[in-house]
């Protein structure tokens, strides 16, 4: 499946510069690199975007905690980050990762984060080098690369790290990432819920996690679940790689689980 490979590039608005030599950002010897005091993560970049580094640096302090509240754990080892100065050197170290020679990534795709590291094309040239995007958001910006650090949250404390040998969780995956960052905000949630009492929606779990109103339906699916289930079943539900594990857990047929999720968006309890 391709949510295998490029599982957790973000959709949602963002933006983009210059060339540099590709083999910087893939070798961790020849990059700058700097550890920050109480950080789980090693955090490797070019001089070109130091300034980046100082501006990423809060926001993935601010998330660890932020994930570690949410989930009332901690990150169980440390992992590296790593800021690409161009997409080319990006795609080298992505066809290294995902053993997918040739390989070319679309524009929108950004970022993506597993147990052990987190990528990132440097918000410096999402103007030229991306889309969908734009780093005048800081907001948006700093939710996405939470997005991502709930992503090597997650794999720390899944079977699968990679999230390589999973079975139609990417809904839960992606989900999780939505809801925990703060990207299922009322804007997000109203767009979702506003898809749902118009259009029928999706009636299994795997088309949850398709067309261009993904992002939001994932997030409220796993928000629903939160409010159905409490925290406690979320955090247990990372730990599975089947979704026939997350719906015995949940003691409930996938059928019900749609049904209740959909009759969710007509109480008037919103994100």
């Amino acid at each position: 499946m391709l949510f295998k490979r490029v599982l957790l590039f973000m959709v949602l608005p963002f933006l983009f510069g210059c060339q540099h030599n590709p083999k910087q950002k893939s070798d961790p010897d020849t990059a700058k690199k700097a550890m920050y005091e109480n950080t789980p993560y090693l955090i490797y970049y070019d001089a070109l975007d130091e300034q980046q580094a100082e501006q990423i640096v809060p926001w993935l302090n601010q998330g660890q905690k932020d994930i570690n509240q949410f989930f009332d754990s901690g990150f169980k080892k440390k992992f590296e980050v790593f800021i690409f100065s161009e997409r080319d050197s990006l795609d080298l170290q992505w066809q290294k990762d995902w053993n997918m020679p040739g390989f070319k990534s679309e524009c929108w795709m950004v970022a993506s984060g597993i147990a052990h590291r987190l990528d990132i094309l440097s918000p410096r040239i999402w103007e030229t080098q991306a889309c969908e995007h734009s780093n005048e958001d800081t907001l948006a910006t700093k939710k996405l690369m939470v997005h991502e650090l709930v992503h090597v949250f997650h794999g720390q404390h899944n079977p699968s790290p990679t999230f390589e040998n999973v079975d139609n969780i990417d809904w839960l995956v992606e989900g999780l990432a939505v809801y925990a960052s703060g990207q299922l905000d009322k804007e997000q949630y109203e767009r979702a819920k506003n898809f749902m009492l118009v259009e029928e929606g999706p009636n299994s779990l795997a088309n949850i996690w398709k067309g261009e109103h993904k992002y939001g339906l994932a997030g409220s699916m796993v928000k629903f679940i939160d409010d159905t289930y409490g925290r406690k079943m979320v955090v247990q539900l990372i730990g599975f790689t089947q979704v026939n594990e997350v719906l015995g857990s949940l003691q409930i047929s996938e059928e019900e689980l749609i049904r209740q999720w959909k009759q969710s968006f007509n109480s008037k309890k919103s994100a």
